[in-house]
């Protein structure tokens, strides 16, 4: 039942990345010209990326927002804080135009715990700490070098990958496409693992993992990982 409700869920999450969704939030208003903005985003603790371009995420104590690039690119940046997550898109949500190189936009903040990508640009983050939720849909990827979490939620819907390292007490690892989640540096206590597609997994588990996979996806754990295996396909759960 739960490999064919994340199946299903494939169209419809795949679907939201050409949608913009206004739904409120306070715009940071930009400073600066030419080639570069500041923007006066703050109280935030994640970061949700949509569209072509491109996010760095430092850690630090105080919270900075800046972007670099083409000027005209960036008069249609737009920085919005929603529900304590930085937003990072283009106005009326035109960042589906192939016609631009897009930007980068560096961000500094105290503490992540979120991080999304929504369309083909890349988010990178330096650090995430407590329950961490990463999630990707579409063909962006996300990575994130240094986790030390409770829970580690990791989510893709399409063909992006999303890259983990660090140490977590409980992950959880779910894939709906094409996508890898590639957390084979990261270490945790045990997990919950599912794949429906052809999107691998791999990742280190000291203890008890459930493991589902519908399609040719495969799943490799290791650690000293015992595994509980259901699969329905081509794809194989290397447990060792």
């Amino acid at each position: 039942m739960r490999l064919l409700m994340i199946a299903l869920a494939l169209p419809a999450m795949t679907a939201c990345q050409s949608k913009w969704e206004k739904d409120g939030g306070t715009a940071a208003a930009p400073s600066g010209q030419g080639a570069s903005r500041t923007y006066a985003a703050s109280g935030f603790t994640g970061v949700d990326l949509r569209g072509s371009d491109d996010v760095d995420v430092k850690t630090g104590a105080n919270f900075s927002v800046t972007a670099e690039g083409d000027p005209k690119v960036l008069d249609q940046l737009e920085i919005t804080v929603v529900n304590g997550t930085l937003r990072v898109g283009r106005k009326d949500g035109k960042w589906t135009d192939g016609d631009d190189s897009g930007v980068t936009v560096r961000v500094v903040m105290p503490k992540l715990q979120a991080a999304s990508v929504t369309g083909s640009g890349d988010l990178t983050v330096d650090r995430a700490e407590g329950d961490v939720s990463a999630a990707v849909a579409g063909s962006g990827n996300l990575s994130i070098a240094d986790l030390r979490g409770g829970a580690a939620n990791l989510s893709i819907a399409g063909s992006g990958d999303l890259s983990v390292k660090g140490v977590a007490t409980k992950l959880s690892a779910s894939i709906a496409g094409s996508g890898d989640i590639e957390a084979d540096g990261l270490t945790a206590s045990s997990a919950d693992v599912a794949v429906a597609g052809s999107g691998n997994v791999t990742s280190i588990v000291k203890g008890a993992a459930s493991v589902s996979i519908l399609g040719s996806g495969d799943v490799e754990l290791t650690g000293g990982a015992k595994c509980t295996v259901s699969a329905l396909g081509s794809g194989e759960a290397h447990c060792s």
